[in-house]
C-alpha cells in the first residue's frame, strides 16, 4: 500500500529532466561584492560588521525625530486646553472661552 504525501507539501522534484535545461541560483550584485572582500583582511566588513548609516541618513532621521516631538508637545498642549474648557463647561460655567480684547493703541 502506498502512502500519498498531503496536498500542501510542495514538490520539488521534475516530472522528467528536459535535454540540456539548468536551473542556475539567484546570486545578487551585493554577493559579489561580498565575496571579493572576503579576501582582504584590511576591509571593514570582513568580519561582517554591518556599514554605517551616511551623514545625509543621520540627519534626516534626526530632523524626524526633532519633528515628532515638537508635534507631539503642540497636539499634548491642545488637548489639554481643549480640556480644560470642556472641564469648566460641565462645571456649567457660561465665561469659559478666552476672550482676546484688542489693545487700545491711539
Amino acid at each position: 500500500m502506498a502512502s500519498n504525501p498531503p496536498p500542501d507539501v510542495d514538490r520539488q522534484s521534475d516530472p522528467a529532466p528536459t535535454g540540456d535545461a539548468e536551473i542556475l541560483p539567484f546570486r545578487s550584485p551585493r554577493a559579489k561584492n561580498d565575496a571579493r572582500q572576503e579576501g582582504s583582511p584590511a576591509s571593514p566588513n570582513a568580519h561582517g560588521e554591518p556599514e554605517p548609516l551616511s551623514t545625509k541618513t543621520l540627519i534626516g532621521i534626526g530632523l524626524l525625530v526633532i519633528f515628532l516631538i515638537t508635534t507631539g508637545v503642540w497636539l499634548i498642549d491642545t488637548l489639554r486646553d481643549i480640556g480644560k474648557l470642556q472641564d469648566c463647561a460641565m462645571q456649567g460655567r457660561r465665561n469659559c472661552a478666552t476672550i482676546t480684547v484688542p489693545s487700545r493703541d491711539r
